[in-house]
Parts: C-alpha cells; sequence; structure tokens
C-alpha cells in the first residue's frame, strides 16, 4: 500500500513537473514569435510613372485607395510608344502612396528608400534630391504602387539629400563607348554596346547572343536630378537606366534600381 502512495505520489510530481515545462516553453515560443512579430518588415512596391500631380492641389493625402480619389489629383501623362501609357493601377487589389514637396524653381528628384511595416503601422520614407537652378518652376511628386494585402495605417517621411555639386555627371570622364554582355532570361547572353555623347545622345548595339542580327537604336538620354542616372530615350522602348560609375555604366531595373543577386556584378558595362 505504501509503495502504491508513493508511485502515485511520483507520479503526480512528474506530471506536474512536465506540465511546468511544456507550459514554460509555450509561453517562451510565444514570447519569440511576438518579438519577431514586432520587428518591422519590407514591403514590396512598384513605382507609378506617367502621372502628374494637378495644378489645383494643395495636398496629398498619403494613401489613396480608389480611382475615382485618385483622379482628383492626378492626371495622366501618356507618350507615343507601345510603353508611353501609364502604369496601370488595379484599385481592387492595389492602393497608392502619393508624396510631394513645394513647387521650386530646382531640378528636383524624389526617390524611394524604404518601404516597411510594424503591426498596423507602414511606413514610407524617401529622398528628396536637389538639382541646379532651373528657369521654370515644377512640383515634384512619387507615387508607389501597394498591394491592399499589406494594408495599414500609412506615415510618409521625407529624407533631404545634400547635394554639394560633385555628381557623375560633373566629375567623371563618362563620355565614350561602353561594351559588355548583359544576363538573358531565354539565351546565351545580349551583348550590349551603348556610345554616350556629350551632346545627351547616344547609340546602342545590341545582340542576342546564338540567334539574330545586330539591332542599334540611337535617342537622347537624360540625367536624373542627383546627376548619377541617366535614362535613355527612343519613344518606343521601356524606360532603360543606367547608373555611371567610375570607368562603367551600371544597367538597373525599370525603377532605377539596382540589380541584386548573383548576377549582379553581369549588370556592368565597361568603358572601352
Amino acid at each position: 500500500m505504501r509503495t502504491l502512495k508513493f508511485l502515485g505520489t511520483l507520479l503526480l510530481v512528474a506530471s506536474v513537473f512536465v506540465g511546468c515545462n511544456l507550459n514554460s516553453k509555450k509561453s517562451k515560443e510565444i514570447k519569440e514569435e511576438t518579438i519577431e512579430t514586432n520587428e518591422p518588415i519590407a514591403i514590396t512596391y512598384k513605382v507609378a510613372s506617367r502621372y502628374f500631380i494637378k495644378n489645383n492641389v494643395d495636398k496629398l493625402p498619403s494613401k489613396i485607395d480608389s480611382r475615382e480619389e485618385f483622379e482628383k489629383y492626378f492626371g495622366a501623362a501618356a507618350v507615343m510608344g507601345k510603353n508611353g501609357t501609364p502604369t496601370l493601377i488595379d484599385f481592387e487589389k492595389e492602393y497608392v502612396i502619393a508624396v510631394t514637396v513645394d513647387a521650386n524653381n530646382k531640378s528636383t528628384e524624389l526617390q524611394p528608400v524604404s518601404l516597411t511595416k510594424k503591426g498596423e503601422k507602414i511606413n514610407f520614407d524617401f529622398s528628396v534630391i536637389e538639382g541646379n537652378e532651373t528657369s521654370y518652376t515644377t512640383r515634384p511628386s512619387l507615387v508607389i504602387i501597394v498591394s491592399k494585402e499589406m494594408d495599414g495605417n500609412v506615415t510618409t517621411n521625407p529624407i533631404k539629400a545634400k547635394n554639394d555639386g560633385h555628381n557623375a555627371k560633373n566629375s567623371l570622364d563618362w563620355e565614350g563607348e561602353y561594351e559588355g554582355t548583359l544576363p538573358c532570361a531565354d539565351c546565351e547572353g545580349i551583348k550590349t554596346t551603348i556610345l554616350l555623347k556629350n551632346n545627351s545622345t547616344y547609340v546602342m548595339t545590341i545582340k542576342y547572343l546564338g540567334e539574330g542580327q545586330e539591332e542599334t537604336v540611337e535617342g537622347t538620354f537624360e540625367w536624373d536630378a542627383a546627376g548619377t542616372v541617366i535614362t535613355l530615350i527612343d519613344g518606343n522602348e521601356e524606360a532603360y537606366k543606367l547608373k555611371v560609375v567610375e570607368g562603367a555604366i551600371q544597367k538597373l531595373d525599370i525603377e532605377g534600381k539596382e540589380i541584386t543577386g548573383e548576377l549582379a556584378e553581369l549588370y556592368f558595362l565597361q568603358k572601352k
């Protein structure tokens, strides 16, 4: 009988001990999960192009989630060419974060820096890059498109970038010919040669290795406000953006961002 009582007591103590350990482990997991979810997470987005802010707009809401509301503030600026139409926005599935600054007579550009979410709060940081004075007044704006699956209360934060006057445009010997082979999704590579001239014109020759003939495109290019990135323009193709660095130019994506990953170094064309 004493033995049975002893065994019963032992089992009771063991079960309490195991239960405490399980509860402690579960509490620890919940605590760790809470800590993880409290960390800001990066949100993917698209930059909308070919929209302009209307002249009668004094202030923009940070978040716009319907086409009707969007058209109160923005107009479309379509141009010739197959990619000359404004970026499509599906307001059934997407919303817009829009920012602007006061009108001024400087070459000013707004560029996205980061978009993060923490809980129900979404924070959008963007840079304000001021260039040289111009003979006209403009009011720059920036529109990004976000999935409604990542909804929340939006806060925007402008970051003014200082421009000391030194940039790729006025400090580097960028005029000349560049060549290299860019990555290709369905071929061996794209042999590319780009000639940049000091009159803001270019000649680009491309050849898809293993197929087809060489193609030559001519047009003009324009610098961004920071004097670092150029955009090739010919009226037919999508935006072709290049970052100018010492002795090379770097192919950027359509939004002007550097391409990362294992193939990142292959997006440079070296100066001849």
